[in-house]
């Protein structure tokens, strides 16, 4: 039998390539808007912001020896934003670090990929709930279930059938939240085992929820725990986002301390199902915001699914030169990155695969802001990074934290259209 490579196979190396190659999508461009917005240094214990909700009402058109008008007042509320925090952790063995401490041990140094790319992963952490409305809700269970198997919809609370999971990964810990008290339905957290996305999505768990109702929403938890309380869970703990800060009080009733029924001037104009996109809607949305509270949008962000339907409305006014009919191209200048070229109204458009589906966020930034107290940091209090994990020999720990909060000064300035038509393809995005 002559020599081959199954023969040789323990005289032979493998062939690895250069570098680690990263395959998660790390584009943020709802955050990038806050962090190019003015910062304002925290404070205290409550950051408030006055605002000026109502006109002096004491004025009206009199007789000739009319009474005069009642004495009216500015009225003048406050908007009380609390701090929000969140921290990261990672954990490394020493003989890890030590045998990952040169390019002929391994790839990357485990010490340095940890400690890098947790920032990465809270920067990505931080647009979700951008995108959110501060209550840090990930789903809806779609049908009550005792088994491990649960179905969900309404990805980020937003109600909708497509893709429930698209805000969960496995390995998450999971418990749920009973809508009606905001009470914990299920005191034992539990692990996502297995996903599927698509437009019935589930999420398998290690072991069965004891109790589910449909519409519970799902909530993160800090980890394994039998006798788990609110505090260890991302309910009403997450900062404020995009759905609370443009909304009419569909999904954020009380903004910051103040009613959005009792001051309707704190209300967005919002479209609630808006169908199929038109140049007609949009100027809607702008001149609605102009009138309400002078504002002038300047930025419009949504889900790539939006962008496409709104190049589609355009497709019939196209037109090609002679030069273009010699090389075709379907495409627009979309093709290239995620906010290049296209506009509406010499506004730009930007993409973020974060965004709810089916909604276009028009905003007036004048108003954006992020309040921080700490703008992020490895905590040392101890005066060291690492610090020794109790009964486990040479393994440390290293925790990174930010406290901080966001805020729109003028809802009124923007607007929201949602359920629009669009064609939806349904991905999970790590």
């Amino acid at each position: 039998m002559p020599a081959n490579t199954s023969t040789l196979d323990p005289l032979m190396k493998d062939d690895y390539g250069v570098g680690l190659k990263n395959q998660m999508n790390d584009e943020l461009p709802l955050l990038g808007l806050f962090e190019r917005v003015d910062d304002v240094q925290w404070q205290g214990r409550t950051h408030i912001e006055p605002i000026h909700v109502d006109r002096n009402r004491g004025a009206y058109a009199t007789a000739e020896g009319g009474a005069p008008p009642t004495a009216g007042y500015q009225q003048v509320e406050n908007l009380r934003i609390p701090i929000r925090y969140m921290h990261g952790a990672i954990q490394l063995t020493e003989q890890v670090i030590k045998a990952t401490r040169n390019n002929k041990g391994a790839f990357a140094r485990a010490m340095r990929l940890e400690m890098d790319r947790l920032l990465v992963d809270l920067r990505t952490l931080r647009q979700f709930y951008l995108w959110g409305d501060g209550r840090g809700i990930r789903a809806l269970i779609d049908t009550g279930s005792s088994g491990t198997t649960v179905e969900l919809d309404a990805p980020g609370g937003i109600a909708n059938d497509n893709n429930g999971s698209r805000f969960l990964n496995v390995g998450d810990w999971v418990t749920s939240i009973n809508p009606a008290t905001g009470a914990l339905r299920n005191t034992t957290s539990r692990q996502i085992t297995g996903l599927t996305a698509s437009t019935t999505s589930d999420m398998t768990l290690n072991t069965a929820f004891g109790t589910t109702t449909e519409n519970d929403y799902i909530v993160k938890a800090y980890g394994s725990d039998t006798s788990l309380s609110i505090e260890d869970t991302e309910w009403n703990h997450a900062p404020m986002g995009l759905l609370g800060m443009v909304d009419d009080g569909t999904y954020l009733s009380n903004y910051f301390g103040l009613s959005r029924t009792t001051f309707e001037v704190l209300q967005s104009y919002v479209v609630a199902t808006a169908g199929a996109l038109s140049a007609d809607l949009l100027m809607r949305g702008v001149d609605v915001a102009a009138q309400r509270g002078n504002g002038r949008v300047d930025c419009h962000i949504m889900h790539p699914s939006v962008r496409r339907a709104y190049l589609s409305i355009m497709e019939n006014d196209r037109r090609y030169t002679q030069s273009k009919l010699m090389s075709p191209d379907a495409g627009t200048v979309a093709v290239k990155s995620y906010d290049e070229g296209i506009k509406f109204g010499g506004v730009p458009i930007m993409i973020d695969h974060y965004a709810p589906f089916g909604f276009w966020f028009g905003l007036d930034k004048s108003g954006l802001r992020r309040f921080v107290m700490t703008d992020g940091e490895w905590a040392d209090n101890t005066g060291a990074i690492w610090t020794e994990v109790s009964g486990a020999v040479d393994t440390y720990k290293a925790v990174y934290r930010i406290y901080e909060n966001y805020c729109n000064l003028y809802p009124n300035r923007s607007f929201r259209l949602d359920g629009l038509t669009a064609n939806l393809v349904n991905i999970h995005v790590a």
